[in-house]
């Protein structure tokens, strides 16, 4: 017998900006949110019953509306805002909010460039009973040093061909999640401070590899930020492959290099207290 599981709706790629006016001078949000509720709809499924189905356009409409007076850079804060307003509607038993949003550099009082892959994430999670998780983290931050880093003594079999690399070109796009045990009293200002901490180890410090330099990334993020419990991690290895020009009878002074975007190294883990 056909039974239905576990399901959510909402609305996704709700994009958004704003501008806070200031003395002197703007600020400016870039946001995309997406908004996931659960609640009593099996009749919807089983029965084609939507008397309960919140519509996802209300929920996109409901956005927009709260995101005029209550919407500042505490994203973390607007989505308990939204979060508290979806489980006052009957039948909601949970809501998940996620923002992200685009870095726009400040060139003037009302000037911004922008346009990088880099985002800052926001979440917030919260049910009926009272149990709430939030966190943040920060996706697409592309880095690359070009020494500083190793990898060597892997194991071999026959199928290995990678040589061993004493130092070595390293990139990544940097995806990191976090979980706070206690909101920060700024989440804007803490966001900034975890995004520095990751940059500064990950250019000053030696690694014996990606997983290395994940280490210490997070390691160094826990032991200065209190409020953060635990922090996952996703390192893509973005290959520099090093292109052999002795083979056209030239000097290889291996300064010249391949990118190759696929396939490329996955490297995920997570370093809880």
């Amino acid at each position: 017998m056909a039974k239905l599981g576990a399901n959510r709706w909402g609305k996704s790629a709700v994009r958004l900006s704003k501008v806070i006016r200031g003395d002197g001078a703007d600020r400016f949000l870039d946001l995309e949110f997406q908004v996931l509720l659960s609640g009593d709809v099996n009749a919807a499924y089983l029965e084609g019953d939507n008397s309960r189905v919140l519509p996802t356009d209300t929920t996109k409409n409901t956005v927009y509306a709260l995101a005029q007076d209550q919407l500042t850079e505490d994203l973390e804060g607007f989505g308990s805002v939204l979060c508290d307003h979806m489980l006052a509607k009957e039948g909601i038993t949970s809501a998940e909010v996620t923002i992200r949003q685009r870095r726009w550099l400040r060139e003037s009082a009302t000037g911004f460039t922008g346009g990088g892959s880099e985002r800052r994430l926001a979440w917030v999670r919260r049910d009926d009973a009272g149990m709430e998780t939030i966190g943040a983290g920060i996706e697409g931050l592309v880095v690359l040093k070009t020494g500083g880093s190793a990898f060597v003594g892997f194991p071999r079999d026959e199928f290995t061909v990678l040589p061993e690399a004493e130092d070595r070109l390293l990139s990544t796009s940097i995806t990191a999640r976090w979980v706070y045990a206690e909101l920060p009293s700024d989440t804007s200002a803490t966001w900034e401070s975890v995004r520095e901490i990751m940059l500064q180890r990950f250019f000053d410090d030696w690694s014996a590899s990606v997983q290395h330099q994940g280490w210490l990334m997070a390691r160094a993020v826990l032991d200065e930020v209190p409020e953060i419990s635990e922090i996952s991690f996703e390192l893509p290895n973005q290959h520099h492959l090093p292109f052999d020009l002795s083979r056209f009878g030239l000097e290889d002074k291996h300064t010249v290099f391949h990118p190759v975007s696929e396939p490329y190294g996955d490297i995920r883990f997570t370093v809880t207290r």
